[in-house]
């Protein structure tokens, strides 16, 4: 199983995504968010082909097909967030912490 929690940033808001591997390919997502945008996206976005979301063109996958109509800020970290936590509880990646630090 994989945790992920996001901190948004300026918005203020966290959201907690875990990921287990349910079959050979296939993950299961809980989405939890404090965000309203993702709160519409969490009941949806509920099992994904690990493969599919990490090997395919990242407009046709499903983490982003689905919060595409819902999330309107394109710079968002949950779907890279969600693609980690995919990525990690497929046994595709080690599970180590990536961060972004924006300067200005």
């Amino acid at each position: 199983m994989a945790r992920v929690e996001i901190f948004g940033g300026v918005c203020g808001f966290t959201t907690i995504i875990r990921a287990s591997l349910e079959q050979k390919r296939m993950v299961q997502l809980e989405v939890e968010s404090e965000c309203p945008n993702w709160q519409k996206v969490q009941g949806q976005l509920k099992r994904v082909d690990a493969y599919k979301e990490l090997f395919g063109k990242l407009h046709e996958g499903e983490v982003y097909r689905l919060s595409s109509p819902f999330i309107p800020h394109p710079a968002c970290l949950v779907p890279a967030g969600i693609m980690k936590a995919v990525e990690v509880a497929a046994g595709l990646a080690l599970p180590r912490d990536g961060f972004i630090r924006v300067t200005g």
